[in-house]
């Protein structure tokens, strides 16, 4: 499908971002270019069910770092509303809370083809495309994904030159003493000293 085939909405980005890098600024502006979105929330997830084996740095602390490295978009609006619902954090649910609170909105779920890839593999995922539409950033050079027919009449395309970094390298970087000042927007580098985080 194309634009012009759907009706503007918010955009919902989802993530744990420990820490909030600038591969995150790259894909929120991909997404807010599409001709999609008139708005992108970004939900800060406590508790990610698809990592129970990992330690995340404070929820406040990367709630800081999250509004700090997105403080000069206009349309972007740093939200902890997952924090008010059960935890693990599965999408379902969210999706369920949002079309209830905002009954005339139109949601897209904005993701990467990674997650595209494995979408099937996500709780409800059949419940989930009842609420939203996915709107999934695609490497130049993407392959094309074969998608089950019920998710492809529910996704559209957004061309997007990803940055190669990811919050587990810097949070590499960060216990190895290494610099990472151009892995994350100035604010973000700040509060990771000064918060102490991500240190063996």
């Amino acid at each position: 499908m194309t634009c012009s085939d759907s009706e503007e909405g918010i955009g919902l980005l989802g993530g744990s971002f420990d820490p909030a890098h600038n591969g995150h600024i790259a894909i929120t502006k991909s997404f807010l270019e599409s001709g999609y979105l008139k708005e992108l929330w970004l939900l800060l997830t406590p508790d990610p069910p698809h990592k129970k084996d990992q330690s995340l740095a404070d929820y406040e602390q990367r709630y800081k770092m999250l509004q700090k490295a997105f403080k000069e978009f206009d349309n972007v609006t740093v939200s902890d509303i997952e924090r008010q619902l059960p935890t693990p954090s599965y999408t379902i649910q969210t999706m369920q809370y949002l079309s209830k609170k905002f009954p005339d909105e139109k949601f897209y779920l904005c993701i990467g083809e990674d997650s595209l890839q494995e979408f099937k593999q996500w709780k409800e995922w059949q419940s989930i495309l009842e609420y939203c539409e996915l709107l999934v950033a695609q490497r130049p050079s993407g392959k094309v994904v074969e998608l089950d027919p019920e998710i492809a009449g529910k996704t559209h395309f957004v061309t997007h030159q990803p940055v190669e970094v990811s919050s587990t390298s810097i949070r590499h970087a960060v216990a190895d003493g290494k610099d990472v000042s151009k892995m994350v927007p100035p604010e973000v580098d700040r509060l990771i000293k000064q918060f102490n985080l991500y240190k063996n």
